[in-house]
């Protein structure tokens, strides 16, 4: 320790110290940062494209997530219960564009058209599904002694979370079309399409991954008291607040600066203006951060309990496709279920 530090220890003054890092963890930072480039290479053009290409781009992720999912007990499972299991969870993500355009085709026949954003109005699970993927599971334990209560609760638990999770980022970004249309905007203008219409779902996300970025950069400069090494050996207390304060400052300061320049993240969450509502860009912007970290700590668990360090491996350094979006689920589904509440005056049966 120098003679600075210790005058200052003496004294009763902690310094901050920054961490050193070795060769393997600037090689696994720079690893991190460039896959991390190429992945949003890949993932921001359907999302500012939407409609069908941003459709598309949810069903491949959904597909290598549930597959990841299955894959992570490292059980062999019979390929119906794969069957199941997949078909059950798609049904999940899917359910409610088939609910909302049937609803629309038996209203008015002649002038149905079917439509992918008109009709997201909330998150819905078909409560058939679950009622079919349960017995299915519980099928396969009684002819199967090597398939447990433990086989079920997870594969159901998992299921259901696919569904939620995925659907959510389908509601995040189509959802502002029938919102807004709905409070007397325009949304057939160009700029709508391309960017009014996915402020929303770029903030959440935008909010999310930076909380992971502020607390593994935090942690990994400043990081010295172990936040929960059971669950996540390598997050720190100082990475939680610092992600969670910075993180939801970046959410925020996005959040103004496109409502300043006539894009609000949604009609009911104006900042500027006599329908301001600012508080709710402030209430979003601090409670997404600890909902990230929340999901993030849920997916190690689970890593954890199967003895896994990652779930996949096609992002490299960032593992898997359910390594990647653990905490934009968890983001996801709050912004939009408290977003559907604000939006509907906190009606909780509409």
């Amino acid at each position: 320790m120098s003679d600075e530090n210790k005058e200052n220890n003496r004294r009763g003054h902690l310094p901050l110290e920054v961490n050193k890092l070795d060769q393997e963890k600037k090689t696994s930072l720079l690893v991190r940062v460039l896959v991390a480039l190429a992945i949003l290479a890949v993932i921001i053009p359907p999302i500012v494209l939407g409609g069908y290409v941003f459709f598309g781009l949810i069903f491949v992720a959904s597909i290598l997530a549930i597959y990841e999912s299955i894959h992570a007990p490292r059980k062999k499972y019979k390929w119906y219960v794969w069957a199941i299991v997949y078909i059950c969870a798609i049904s999940f993500i899917y359910w409610s564009f088939v609910k909302w355009n049937v609803s629309s085709y038996l209203a008015d026949k002649e002038h149905f058209v079917f439509s992918l954003e008109n009709n997201f109005k909330a998150i819905s699970i078909s409560v058939y599904g679950i009622a079919v993927e349960l017995g299915l599971l519980f099928f396969c334990a009684v002819a199967h002694e090597d398939f447990s209560m433990a086989d079920i609760a997870y594969l159901f638990t998992m299921s259901v979370l696919m569904g939620i999770g995925m659907q959510s980022l389908l509601f995040a970004r189509y959802y502002p079309f029938n919102t807004f249309a709905a409070a007397g905007y325009d949304v057939t203008t160009t700029s709508f399409k391309y960017w009014g219409s996915l402020v929303f779902f770029f903030y959440v996300e935008f909010t999310c991954v930076m909380t992971d970025t502020w607390a593994y950069f935090v942690g990994v400069f400043f990081g010295k008291h172990k936040m929960n090494p059971r669950v996540s050996p390598k997050k720190t207390w100082e990475g939680f607040f610092g992600g969670c304060i910075l993180g939801g400052l970046s959410g925020l300061a996005f959040a103004m600066i496109n409502d300043a320049n006539g894009f609000p993240l949604l009609p009911s969450m104006i900042i500027f203006g006599p329908n301001s509502h600012w508080w709710w860009a402030v209430i979003f912007s601090f409670t997404l951060p600890v909902i990230g970290t929340l999901g993030d700590l849920s997916f190690s668990f689970i890593k954890r309990h199967f003895g896994i360090k990652d779930f996949g491996f096609i992002f490299a350094a960032h593992g898997g496709m359910l390594d990647r979006v653990d905490s934009v689920f968890f983001c996801t589904i709050f912004a939009s279920v408290l977003a559907i509440f604000v939006d509907g005056g906190w009606n909780l049966f509409s």
